[in-house]
Protein backbone atom coordinates (compact mmCIF):
# COMPACT_ATOMS: atom_id res chain seq x y z
CA UNK A 1 0.00 0.00 0.00
CA UNK A 2 1.31 3.10 -1.17
CA UNK A 3 1.51 6.76 1.00
CA UNK A 4 -0.59 8.21 -1.82
CA UNK A 5 -3.49 5.36 -1.34
CA UNK A 6 -3.90 5.96 2.27
CA UNK A 7 -4.27 9.80 2.02
CA UNK A 8 -6.64 9.68 -1.23
CA UNK A 9 -10.50 10.00 -0.90
CA UNK A 10 -12.55 10.27 -3.45
CA UNK A 11 -16.36 10.62 -1.25
CA UNK A 12 -17.51 14.18 -1.67
CA UNK A 13 -19.10 14.02 1.40
CA UNK A 14 -15.79 14.36 3.51
CA UNK A 15 -15.75 18.35 2.86
CA UNK A 16 -19.48 18.73 3.72
CA UNK A 17 -18.15 19.90 7.23
CA UNK A 18 -21.21 20.62 9.59
CA UNK A 19 -20.59 23.90 10.90
CA UNK A 20 -24.22 24.13 13.41
CA UNK A 21 -26.05 21.96 14.81
CA UNK A 22 -28.28 22.08 17.96
CA UNK A 23 -27.15 22.47 21.63
CA UNK A 24 -27.51 20.49 24.46
CA UNK A 25 -31.61 20.72 25.95
CA UNK A 26 -32.14 21.98 29.39
CA UNK A 27 -29.44 24.37 31.87
CA UNK A 28 -26.64 24.03 33.93
CA UNK A 29 -27.45 24.17 37.74
CA UNK A 30 -25.47 27.25 38.15
CA UNK A 31 -26.08 29.71 41.64
CA UNK A 32 -24.99 32.26 42.51
CA UNK A 33 -22.55 30.70 45.27
CA UNK A 34 -20.96 28.31 42.59
CA UNK A 35 -20.55 31.43 39.71
CA UNK A 36 -18.90 33.64 42.98
CA UNK A 37 -16.70 30.58 44.17
CA UNK A 38 -16.06 27.90 42.30
CA UNK A 39 -13.12 27.60 40.38
CA UNK A 40 -13.52 28.47 36.28
CA UNK A 41 -12.81 25.15 35.52
CA UNK A 42 -15.32 23.78 37.33
CA UNK A 43 -17.65 25.68 34.91
CA UNK A 44 -15.63 25.25 31.80
CA UNK A 45 -16.35 20.86 32.95
CA UNK A 46 -19.87 21.41 33.01
CA UNK A 47 -20.29 23.14 29.67
CA UNK A 48 -18.06 20.49 28.51
CA UNK A 49 -19.77 17.31 30.06
CA UNK A 50 -23.00 18.71 28.62
CA UNK A 51 -21.57 19.62 25.45
CA UNK A 52 -20.80 15.44 25.13
CA UNK A 53 -24.50 14.68 25.96
CA UNK A 54 -24.47 13.89 29.72
CA UNK A 55 -27.48 15.12 31.16
CA UNK A 56 -27.20 19.10 32.31
CA UNK A 57 -29.54 17.74 35.89
CA UNK A 58 -26.43 15.57 36.42
CA UNK A 59 -23.74 17.30 36.14
CA UNK A 60 -23.33 18.30 40.02
CA UNK A 61 -22.58 14.37 40.55
CA UNK A 62 -19.02 13.31 42.82
CA UNK A 63 -17.13 12.45 39.77
CA UNK A 64 -15.16 9.21 39.71
CA UNK A 65 -12.40 9.15 37.68
CA UNK A 66 -12.23 5.07 35.77
CA UNK A 67 -8.26 4.92 34.35
CA UNK A 68 -7.70 1.98 32.26
CA UNK A 69 -4.51 0.94 30.39
CA UNK A 70 -6.82 -0.35 27.11
CA UNK A 71 -5.37 -1.03 23.96
CA UNK A 72 -6.56 -2.27 20.27
CA UNK A 73 -9.67 -1.64 18.69
CA UNK A 74 -12.39 -3.94 18.21
CA UNK A 75 -15.74 -3.57 15.73
CA UNK A 76 -19.31 -3.18 17.04
CA UNK A 77 -19.20 -7.02 17.14
CA UNK A 78 -16.24 -7.52 19.10
CA UNK A 79 -13.91 -9.13 16.38
CA UNK A 80 -10.44 -7.25 16.61
CA UNK A 81 -9.71 -4.55 14.35
CA UNK A 82 -6.60 -3.75 15.29
CA UNK A 83 -4.30 -5.85 18.04
CA UNK A 84 -3.40 -4.54 21.74
CA UNK A 85 -0.11 -5.28 22.80
CA UNK A 86 -1.75 -7.78 25.64
CA UNK A 87 -4.11 -10.11 25.41
CA UNK A 88 -7.64 -8.91 26.36
CA UNK A 89 -6.14 -5.12 25.98
CA UNK A 90 -9.70 -4.42 23.86
CA UNK A 91 -11.59 -6.14 26.35
CA UNK A 92 -10.87 -3.51 28.64
CA UNK A 93 -12.70 -0.68 27.20
CA UNK A 94 -15.63 -3.41 27.40
CA UNK A 95 -15.18 -3.56 31.13
CA UNK A 96 -14.70 0.13 31.53
CA UNK A 97 -17.89 0.14 29.93
CA UNK A 98 -20.15 -1.49 32.34
CA UNK A 99 -18.06 0.15 35.33
CA UNK A 100 -19.27 3.77 33.82
CA UNK A 101 -22.96 2.33 33.58
CA UNK A 102 -22.53 0.93 37.10
CA UNK A 103 -21.07 4.56 38.64
CA UNK A 104 -23.76 6.31 36.66
CA UNK A 105 -26.49 3.73 38.20
CA UNK A 106 -25.39 4.41 41.38
CA UNK A 107 -25.71 8.04 41.57
CA UNK A 108 -21.96 9.08 40.58
CA UNK A 109 -20.67 10.79 37.58
CA UNK A 110 -18.21 9.03 35.68
CA UNK A 111 -15.00 9.69 33.42
CA UNK A 112 -13.05 7.56 31.58
CA UNK A 113 -9.24 8.19 30.71
CA UNK A 114 -6.94 5.72 28.74
CA UNK A 115 -3.38 4.85 28.85
CA UNK A 116 -1.97 1.80 27.06
CA UNK A 117 0.74 0.07 28.04
CA UNK A 118 3.33 -2.35 26.32
CA UNK A 119 4.41 -5.99 26.58
CA UNK A 120 7.36 -6.21 28.21
CA UNK A 121 7.16 -10.34 27.43
CA UNK A 122 6.36 -9.51 23.95
CA UNK A 123 9.53 -6.87 24.21
CA UNK A 124 12.45 -9.87 25.72
CA UNK A 125 15.58 -10.34 24.06
CA UNK A 126 15.27 -7.67 21.73
CA UNK A 127 15.76 -3.98 22.00
CA UNK A 128 12.41 -3.34 22.97
CA UNK A 129 12.64 -3.99 26.09
CA UNK A 130 14.81 -1.00 26.79
CA UNK A 131 11.39 0.68 26.32
CA UNK A 132 9.12 -1.38 27.48
CA UNK A 133 10.46 -1.74 31.20
CA UNK A 134 10.54 1.92 31.57
CA UNK A 135 7.75 2.95 29.96
CA UNK A 136 5.86 1.89 33.29
CA UNK A 137 6.68 5.19 35.45
CA UNK A 138 6.22 7.27 32.01
CA UNK A 139 2.66 5.34 32.11
CA UNK A 140 2.44 6.39 35.70
CA UNK A 141 3.09 9.77 35.52
CA UNK A 142 0.84 10.59 32.90
CA UNK A 143 -1.85 8.65 35.02
CA UNK A 144 -1.16 10.63 38.08
CA UNK A 145 -1.39 13.81 35.84
CA UNK A 146 -4.79 12.48 34.07
CA UNK A 147 -6.00 11.86 37.65
CA UNK A 148 -5.07 15.10 38.95
CA UNK A 149 -6.45 16.68 36.14
CA UNK A 150 -9.96 16.14 37.30
CA UNK A 151 -9.84 18.25 40.70
CA UNK A 152 -12.91 17.37 41.42
CA UNK A 153 -13.07 13.50 41.30
CA UNK A 154 -14.38 11.47 44.49
CA UNK A 155 -13.04 8.05 43.70
CA UNK A 156 -10.67 6.44 41.56
CA UNK A 157 -11.08 3.36 39.34
CA UNK A 158 -8.45 1.31 37.83
CA UNK A 159 -8.31 -0.98 34.88
CA UNK A 160 -5.86 -3.00 33.66
CA UNK A 161 -4.84 -6.34 32.14
CA UNK A 162 -1.05 -6.81 33.63
CA UNK A 163 -0.24 -6.67 37.07
CA UNK A 164 2.09 -4.16 36.03
CA UNK A 165 -0.31 -2.08 34.09
CA UNK A 166 -1.60 0.64 36.73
Amino acid sequence: MALRDLFTNTDPSLYEVRTQAPGPKGRLPLTPEFLAEAPSGDLFGMTMNVGMGWNPNDVNRDAVMIVSTAGGATDPGGNPIALGLHTGHFQLAELVNEAAREVAFRGALPYATYVSDPCDGRSQGTTGMFDSLPYRNDAAIVMRRLIRSLPTRRAIMGIASCDKGL
